[in-house]
Formats: C-alpha cells, sequence, structure tokens
C-alpha cells in the first residue's frame, strides 16, 4: 500500500482500517508496521503512531550516493563476470523498453508504471550480471526507497531521452568490455539523475549545502 500510493507519505497508518480492508486481525498488522518502521518504511512518533516516511533532501542525496557505490562496483563485475548473451539480453530488454516508451503504451501493472520505475530496472538488470547477490538485494532496497521519495515528481520526456541516451552508452561500453569507460558513465549517469531529481522538486540547494557525489 506504500509502494503503489493507496497510503501517501506523511499519511498516519489507521490499523483497524488497515486490518479490516485486507481482512486479517490487527496482531499482523501491527507487527508489519513495526517491521517497516524498523526498515525505513514508516515513521514512529510517540502517542501518535505510524506515518508513511516523508524523505528529506539529504536522505535523497544519500540514497543516490548508496546507488553509485553499488553500481559502480557491480558493472566492474558485470564487465569481467557477463557473458555476450547475457549482455545481448540486456540490449534486447532496453530496446523493447524504449520502443514502448516512444509509442507511448504504459505498463499494465501499477507497480511498474511510474515515471522512474524504467529507469531503475535498466540499473537492477546490469547490476544483476555481476553476480553479487548482496548488491543485487541491496539495490532493490535502495531503488525501492528512492522511487517513493521521487514518485510525487514528474519525469520530462527530454529527461526521458537523456536516461535512454546514457543507457546505449553504459551498454555500449558493456558490450566492448570497457571497464573504466563504463564505470565512469554510471558515475556521471546517476549524478546528473541526482541533479535533476532535485531540481525537478526544487532542492538544487542541498547539492551545494551537502557534500555531493564522486
Amino acid at each position: 500500500m506504500v509502494a503503489d500510493g493507496t497510503l501517501q507519505p506523511g499519511e498516519r497508518l489507521n490499523e483497524a482500517a488497515i486490518a479490516e480492508s485486507i481482512l486479517i486481525s490487527r496482531g499482523p498488522v501491527r507487527e508489519a508496521i513495526k517491521r517497516l518502521a524498523g526498515e525505513g518504511y514508516l515513521t514512529m512518533q510517540t502517542h501518535h503512531g505510524a506515518f508513511v516516511k516523508s524523505y528529506e533532501p539529504r536522505e535523497i542525496v544519500e540514497l543516490y550516493e548508496l546507488r553509485s557505490a553499488l553500481e559502480m562496483f557491480a558493472v566492474r563485475l558485470a564487465v569481467r563476470k557477463a557473458t555476450d548473451d547475457q549482455i545481448t539480453q540486456l540490449s534486447t530488454a532496453l530496446e523493447a523498453e524504449q520502443r514502448r516508451q516512444e509509442s507511448g503504451a504504459s505498463p499494465s501493472d501499477t507497480l511498474t508504471s511510474g515515471p522512474y520505475v524504467a529507469e531503475f530496472d535498466f540499473h537492477q538488470r546490469l547490476v544483476e550480471l555481476g553476480g553479487n547477490e548482496l548488491i543485487r538485494k541491496e539495490l532493490i532496497e535502495a531503488n525501492l526507497k528512492l522511487y517513493l521519495a521521487l514518485r510525487p515528481t514528474k519525469r520530462s520526456e527530454d529527461r526521458k531521452h537523456q536516461s535512454a541516451v546514457s543507457h546505449n552508452h553504459i551498454l555500449k561500453a558493456l558490450r566492448e568490455r570497457e571497464e573504466e569507460t563504463c564505470v565512469r558513465l554510471i558515475g556521471e549517469h546517476l549524478m546528473d539523475s541526482l541533479r535533476n531529481s532535485l531540481q525537478v522538486m526544487n532542492l538544487e540547494s542541498t547539492l551545494n549545502d551537502e557534500r555531493t557525489l564522486s
């Protein structure tokens, strides 16, 4: 319900209403709320209950920093470990997504219809080629939180085009096994994505007030 937008950032959770809506008792709902709060998806306020987390600018920057750290190492592994067939499959998936976007078609699944999902999907697939399961799991969690933080914003067609160009350049470097180029392109792409996200949210000054990705 948090992921699909049924529960909005800042919204207070009503245990009784949630339990009734999914036909279970309040005990399991209470335990789920505690677990999600521990994982950082909800915030607990004394005497007020649980609320859907609203992300601060600093936290958005930190999530991008985490993505950068994970992906820049994972892409090294992908250059060294991915088979030609796996790279071809990634290329095919990227081409299919770009054709879908150009046609204006929308994914049917609510959880895959947000403005940033295709972006995250390419990066997730790229990381999977590195074969490190722990990095893959960490990135899934980081991307979900970043998705929740960015979901209220809109992604321009120009930004979609820029991302598509960057993805193709990254894929080309991967196919040619140019490790340092691939790492550099990932870093630049994520830095550009961070700047764009903060600009859309009118938070450009955050990069001047806090440390930036390197």
